[in-house]
This record gives C-alpha cells, structure tokens and sequence, in this order.
C-alpha cells in the first residue's frame, strides 16, 4: 500500500502539497482507494480517498496501527558540515538507521554552510527517507550550531561519543544499552582539530575509532550511526 504524510483534521487525513502531486499526477491514485498515512506521530494510518479537491485529498481513517520502525532510543548526530550532495545523504541515511534529529556544525576546518534553503531540502529528504524505511516520525534537522555551542549540550546525554580518525585505539562505551538518550559526533572532510578533540575530552565525550583506514566523513558517519545503533539496542 503506498504511504504518503499527511495532516489530521478531526476524523480526517489531508494529503497535500507535493504528497498530492505525487498521488494524483504520478500514482493517479482516485477515490476509494487506500494508502497509509504518516502523521508524524507513532501511529501508522490505513485511509480511504473519500474525496479529491484542488490541492489535496480528503481521506477517512479505516484502521490504526502502532508503527515498529520508529527509533526505540534518542540518538542525536552531531555532524560537522559537509559539502551539499555528502550531507544529504548523511541525513537520508540517518533516517534509516533510525538517528531522531540531525544537528549540523561548524568546526574548525569546515568550509561548506547549510543555509534556511537547505534545511527545507533536507526535511524533504528525510521526509521522503522515513517513507522509505516504513518510519513515521520524521527526524529533526536542527539549525547550525557552533563546536561551543554542542558542547554545552552534553549535559543532556547520558552518553556522548565521537569518531577520532587518529585514535590508535577508541574506549568501548559502557553502559550503552541502558542509554536512552545518546550524542554522536561526526567531523567534516578534514576531521577535528586537536583543540576540538581535547575540548570533546574535557567536556565528558569517549572517544571512538573507527579503525586504522581514514574513511571519507560520510563513511564514518553511515559506520558511527549504525554502530552505536545496534549496540544500543535502537
């Protein structure tokens, strides 16, 4: 059944924008038929068209059911920025890991920007991500931050982990399963200064490798986020 985002107004599900577009013009989908909606909540949403207006499909709700793909555990990715095409594919892979929200930052040798216009592209794609891989809460991707201003959020984890790319040999975070609320970082192209490494350190974050191989930021970040997802139990 196909699975489209929508929004509820009181025993009905509204498919608009280009969720519509895509039904009506490319699936030419029409009255009667049936489609899951994702209203952003835990819940999955078996509907009917009842009826296609201009700009959005009117659908009844016949069936609800508690989606099992969601994340079971708040990972957060801290994830320096990376060139344009890289970050976006960052965040589609987050997605289907099951990463709750995607903060970018600017460290030390970061020289692409993620602007207002860019967010709204990588909504889209991590909206379309989630349909993908059957999630139906869509994760956040926050404004771009500061290496200080992550760091002061730290406190907010009850563990904080981050890729060291010349680290002969990373801790093993303990506790990890226990963990309900976990922070990755994530460097750019050319990783981390050693005053953001000794900054990570003193504020209370262990210290990851990855493996002797340099791998390109996008491969650590795919390899982090799978790791700690599956030894946390997510």
């Amino acid at each position: 059944m196909r699975r489209f985002f929508g929004k509820r107004v009181g025993d009905m599900v509204y498919v608009e924008g280009d969720e519509f577009v895509h039904l009506k013009n490319v699936l030419r989908m029409n009255v009667g038929e049936q489609l899951i909606a994702f209203l952003n909540d835990e819940n999955e949403y078996v509907c009917q068209i009842e009826k296609m207006e201009k700009g959005r499909a009117i659908c009844a709700i016949t069936g609800t059911s508690v989606c099992e793909c969601n994340p079971r555990k708040n990972i957060v990715l801290f994830q320096a920025i990376t060139k344009g095409p890289k970050f976006e594919f960052i965040v589609q892979k987050a997605t289907e890991i099951g990463i709750t929200k995607v903060v970018p930052f600017v460290s030390d040798y970061v020289i692409a920007k993620v602007n207002e216009h860019k967010v709204e592209r990588l909504n889209t794609i991590a909206m379309n991500a989630c349909k993908q891989c059957e999630r139906t809460i869509v994760p956040v991707i926050d404004s771009a931050k500061t290496v200080e201003e992550i760091v002061e959020s730290f406190k907010d984890f009850d563990i904080v982990l981050f890729a060291n790319e010349r680290a002969d040999s990373g801790e093993k975070p303990r506790e990890i399963v226990k963990a309900k609320n976990i922070a990755i970082i994530v460097g750019s192209e050319g990783g981390f200064s050693q005053r953001e490494k000794d900054l990570f350190i003193e504020k209370g974050a262990v210290t990851i490798s990855l493996g002797k191989r340099i791998l390109r930021a996008e491969t650590a970040s795919v390899a982090m986020m799978s790791l700690i997802s599956i030894l946390s139990g997510n």
